[in-house]
């Protein structure tokens, strides 16, 4: 199993072939996007500006930088919970599409 890390925690847990064929965490497919591909110019970066680690922000670190942010991630700190085949820390992983948001394929 592997861990993907933002701001000092783990945001998702599983394993490798998992992480990379349906990531659960909008940070772990941010970074899946922004990796170099054959036939791709530019390399997709995650938008914005990671968090001031000196005065982290309250509930979900990623938020300033996640497509799929809303009030309730600014309230705490989210767990890891499972989904699919993985561990994650999003508290709308229920609400969001996952596949569609990755547009990775394996």
């Amino acid at each position: 199993r592997v861990q993907v890390m933002y701001a000092g925690r783990v945001v998702e847990r599983a394993s490798v072939n998992d992480l990379f064929a349906a990531p659960t965490h909008p940070y772990t497919v941010g970074l899946l996007n922004s990796l170099p591909r054959v036939g791709q110019e530019r390399l997709q970066p995650i938008p914005g500006r990671p968090p001031n680690m000196l005065r982290p922000p309250q509930g979900c670190a990623f938020r300033a930088r996640c497509p799929h942010a809303a009030p309730v991630c600014a309230e705490k700190l989210p767990e890891l919970q499972p989904h699919a085949n993985s561990m994650t820390a999003c508290v709308r992983i229920n609400e969001i599409d996952v596949a569609e948001m990755s547009g990775i394929t394996a």
